[in-house]
């Protein structure tokens, strides 16, 4: 038997070598879906006319496809004016690109002491742009809606449709 100071040396390697194996997937996963993008625009027509017209308190989703393996699902995301995403993680890889309009990201860095996320800086979505986010705390943003016209994104996460409302967001609370 395997003394425990030995034991959790081994194990925290193996940790930072499994950590690794699934980043360097992640990463290749996430540049792969993003070069399949292009025509992303041709699934405006799948939004129900309703969604472009009127706001709700919130940004709506619609389903506009799930993997029959249950692999992953894609979301249209519309945002209307001052509309936003509350702060959080990931829980699962997530590609979105922008559609139509733009989107302000906000950036936040994990602060594992206080359990919350302090803003760290922000950059602006425009339509076309694509962006990749892998599973865990060290993406954390929000999407926010600051101009005056509708916004749409698109979102393919690594979940099957039935968990999509549950298994997407870590919700984070601010410092």
């Amino acid at each position: 038997m395997l003394n425990s100071l030995h034991a959790q040396t081994v194990l925290n390697r193996m940790s930072v070598d499994i950590d690794g194996v699934m980043q360097a997937n992640q990463n290749r996963l996430l540049n792969g879906i993003s070069l399949l993008l292009d025509e992303a625009e041709q699934l405006m027509p799948l939004l129900p006319p309703s969604a472009l017209a009127s706001a709700s308190s919130t940004y709506s989703r619609h389903l506009v496809y799930a993997d029959e393996l249950g692999r992953y699902s894609a979301m249209l995301l519309v945002w209307h004016p001052g509309q936003h995403s509350p702060v959080h993680g990931h829980r699962t890889w997530c590609t979105y690109k922008v559609l139509q309009g733009q989107l302000t990201e906000r950036h936040y860095k994990w602060n594992a002491a206080t359990r919350r996320a302090k803003k760290c800086g922000q950059i602006s979505r425009h339509a076309g742009d694509v962006v990749s986010a892998p599973a865990g705390l060290a993406d954390i943003h929000q999407l926010v809606n600051q101009s005056a016209e509708v916004a749409v994104s698109l979102h393919i996460y690594g979940v099957d449709s039935e968990r999509i409302s549950t298994h997407v967001n870590y919700l984070i609370h601010e410092e």
